[in-house]
């Protein structure tokens, strides 16, 4: 199965032989695809070893003289580098694009502190900045041509490998979904006005699930559950922060509860950016975060293990869904 990395480095290559100002600058040489911006384009392929704070302030520096840079590490490593994030990028009005691999508990095998599980938290609360989590590789593809075309301040978030059972979620030549920030799935009925009516005489039955990344397979196992059990239930894939209000005003419209799903820890990631939202346009709704304990995980494990064992078993996630409509 080929990374979720190496489609989008491979993507990015092809604007880079016909555009001499695309820089790659890589932390980390554990990706195939970097092979090839080594061996082929090496005067735009800059590898700066672990040294992430070194490597933010120079991209910041190409990116001031009109290059289009992005910039390669492992997630768990912004940390490390927020500062320079902030000043030299953010505050500078310095558009980079920063590519993070190995997202949530992705690395599991070397334990917490190769897992970023508070990267949203952090990363959302710079200004300007946005953060995207593509479920799959048509969608990663597709975020390298908006990342080229619009150059921005980004914070891309990526899987060590393609996140399973979404392969066929986007096609290869429907970008719809790009724009808004905000994507309806699948829905259990399609809203009709008699639809909408059951919904409305049984507010606790209707039910938005939001998640995004290696979190919508998760989340997709609840939206089928809760469909079977005689919920009308709608999945969403909100896979770029800052929220468009407007865009969640209207999805969510005929849905009474809005239940986030993250491989994150609660305290300000993608449920509170929800929580946020729906406070500040005074909707009438429910919300119910579903994501890690607000802690250091050391279990060991498979990620699917730890995931389960820490409150993502489709069972567990329905019955603390069902018990915060009660």
């Amino acid at each position: 199965m080929i990374a979720q990395r190496d489609i989008f480095f491979d993507t990015l290559f092809e604007y880079a032989k016909e555009d001499k100002d695309v820089y790659l600058i890589a932390a980390d040489c554990g990706a195939k695809s970097l092979d090839r911006w080594r061996d082929e384009l090496p005067d735009q392929f800059i590898y700066t070893g672990i040294s992430e704070q070194h490597t933010i302030n120079f991209a910041a520096g190409l990116a001031s003289e009109g290059k289009k840079v992005y910039v390669y590490f492992m997630a768990c490593w912004v940390a490390r580098c927020f500062e320079q994030i902030r000043y030299s990028c953010a505050m500078a009005k310095n558009n980079i694009t920063i590519v993070g691999t190995s997202v949530g508990l992705g690395y599991h095998p070397a334990g917490p502190a190769h897992e970023p599980t508070e990267d949203l938290a952090y990363m959302r609360s710079l200004c300007g900045l946005e953060i995207h989590s593509p479920s799959n590789n048509n969608m990663t593809k597709s975020l390298v041509d908006l990342t080229y075309q619009e150059p921005k301040l980004r914070y891309v978030r990526l899987e060590r490998t393609q996140p399973q059972g979404f392969e066929n979620l986007y096609n290869s030549t429907d970008n719809h979904f790009i724009e808004g920030g905000i994507f309806s799935v699948r829905e259990t009925a399609n809203n009709s006005n008699d639809d909408l009516a059951k919904h409305l005489s049984n507010r606790n039955k209707s039910v938005m699930i939001l998640s995004s990344g290696y979190m919508l397979e998760k989340a997709n196992n609840l939206y089928k559950m809760m469909s079977n059990t005689g919920y009308s239930v709608a999945l969403v894939d909100a896979w770029k922060l800052p929220i468009n209000y407007d865009n969640l005003k209207s999805i969510s419209e005929n849905y009474d509860t809005l239940v986030t799903i993250e491989e994150q820890s609660l305290n300000g990631g993608f449920g509170s950016a929800i929580c946020e939202a729906v406070c500040d346009m005074d909707l009438n709704k429910k919300v119910v975060r579903l994501g890690l304990p607000n802690k250091y995980i050391f279990d060991n494990g498979s990620r699917n293990h730890i995931l389960e064992t820490n409150g993502f078993d489709t069972s567990d996630m329905y019955e603390s869904v069902i018990g915060r409509l009660k």
